[in-house]
């Protein structure tokens, strides 16, 4: 994995230039002993991300005695060429405090602003980092954008940009084994916070937490196991989403000792995020693109306690219906944007149904334009497929309560994987039901990100027919290691 040799980006994303930045109004009387806060966005945002939609954070904390900084990076490109950038306009902000700085980061911006202290020397201007739902280790919504059923409807929205590449799984757990090797570069500290709300149905959060429930709790675009460093200071896990954990009535209570000359011993979160609080979900995923009337037909097996029906699509007004086995049909689906990151100016369209009739079921979309889709399936409990060692064969196994019941000897695989290499000058390269996806094979293909689905057919012992997807990334540096 290479840094980025990028030229600072003059370009601006929402009116915003890329590396602009500015210092907010001044507090009446600076409390003593305090660092000025210097305020990092996520992906897809600006800087006006700290005061839109109701957020005062700046407000707040200005009316506390803290001196703050706003600065825009870019929302889509990866954490090389924010890193690069930011590191170049942080000795500026310190030259301006004539201080260091204490970096409130939301979401990707912890990445950008490690990489800018570790890679480009930056750390001796700043005090501490706070992060508040990053993903160090990436999220699979990022893996998801990327795999091979989401990709007419990332075409559309433009969607797959360095950032969310960057934030696949595979790469960070790369960019994770490289950071994170030297001890002496992991200066200054970090304190981080997660996330576990992700509202009800029909708020913008709700489908990426409810798909992130097999991995873990969320905020409904990062998982709690992802926000932590090993070598962080967790200060508090709590019912906040990706949107709120960033709001400053929510948050800056939380934040404010941390900018401050001394930190207190910090105590255990409150919140502990246990295995038995996690959902057993499965997903099937299916995408395209089509004009006038598509129909996707799915299978629900017996067992399955309830399912979630996400049809994501560049349109708002698209009009659905679904049929259940029974002939019972369905149109009370709830339309919201997406506010994951990750689809960015998607429309869900979902519905949840309970205790579903077991059988066929079939999901009509009609579209006069041509309409691009990804459509998920999400089961609560029923068969639960896991990949135990996708780099030799893919084995894959169940688990859940009562998989004995489901538990199938034989299960048809289709595999697809797609090569992202490092270098821009190659192309992806595609390839349908590989013989072969050890170590050493997928080295042949060069550096890059590896992403493989998965979909999975078969029987119960009981005679149900069943599907489900599974969606994996796989980092391959220049050496031919493996980073899963």
């Amino acid at each position: 994995m290479n840094e980025k040799s990028a030229i600072f980006p003059s370009h601006q994303q929402n009116g915003a230039v890329h590396g602009s930045w500015y210092s907010g109004e001044k507090p009446e009387r600076i409390k003593e002993g305090s660092y000025p806060i210097l305020f990092i966005h996520g992906i897809n945002t600006t800087s006006e991300t700290w005061s839109i939609d109701g957020n005062d954070i700046g407000e707040t904390a200005r009316s506390r005695g803290f001196e703050t900084a706003f600065i825009n990076l870019s929302g889509t490109e990866d954490m090389w060429t924010n890193g690069l950038l930011l590191a170049g306009k942080l000795g500026e902000i310190s030259e301006h405090f004539k201080k260091k700085v204490v970096i409130l980061a939301h979401s990707k911006g912890g990445i950008d602003a490690q990489t800018a202290m570790v890679y480009h020397g930056a750390a001796r201007y700043v005090k501490r980092v706070i992060t508040l739902s990053t993903p160090h280790h990436g999220s699979e919504l990022a893996d998801l954008a990327y795999s091979k059923w989401a990709d007419w409807l990332a075409e559309t929205l433009g969607s797959r940009c360095d950032a969310v590449f960057s934030l696949q799984t595979g790469y960070m757990k790369a960019y994770r084994n490289r950071t994170d090797a030297d001890a002496e570069r992991l200066e200054p500290r970090f304190y981080t916070f997660g996330g576990t709300g992700w509202g009800s149905m029909g708020s913008a959060l709700f489908w990426g937490g409810l798909y992130l429930s097999r991995f873990g709790t969320s905020d409904g675009a990062v998982t709690v196991i992802s926000s932590r460093l090993p070598y962080g200071q967790e200060v508090m896990v709590d019912d906040w989403t990706h949107k709120t954990i960033k709001q400053g009535e929510e948050i800056f209570p939380y934040v404010e000792r941390l900018v401050l000359e001394q930190v207190d011993e910090i105590p255990v979160p409150t919140v502990q995020v246990s295995a038995e609080e996690e959902v057993q979900t499965s997903v099937l995923h299916r995408g395209g693109r089509y004009t006038g009337i598509q129909r996707e037909r799915f299978l629900v097996e017996d067992g399955v306690d309830g399912i979630t029906v996400d049809w994501i699509s560049c349109f708002r007004d698209t009009a659905l219906v679904l049929t259940d086995p029974e002939g019972r049909t369905y149109t009370n689906f709830v339309t919201t944007g997406d506010e994951t990151g990750f689809f960015p100016n998607a429309f869900h369209h979902s519905i949840m149904i309970d205790q579903p009739a077991y059988g066929k079921w079939e999901l009509e979309s009609r579209n006069d334009s041509e309409e691009t889709y990804l459509l998920n399936v999400m089961y609560t409990n029923g068969v639960n497929p896991q990949i135990n060692e996708v780099v030799n064969g893919v084995e894959v196994d169940f688990e859940g309560q009562g998989m004995n019941m489901y538990h199938t000897s034989t299960i048809n695989k289709q595999v697809h994987l797609i090569h992202f290499p490092v270098s821009k000058k190659e192309g992806k390269k595609s390839i349908e039901n590989p013989s072969d996806i050890s170590p050493g094979c997928l080295a042949q293909y060069g550096e890059g990100i590896h992403n493989i689905t998965i979909d999975i057919k078969g029987t119960t012992l009981i005679g149900n027919e069943y599907e489900r997807t599974i969606v994996k990334t796989i980092f391959v540096d220049r050496d031919g290691n493996i980073h899963t």
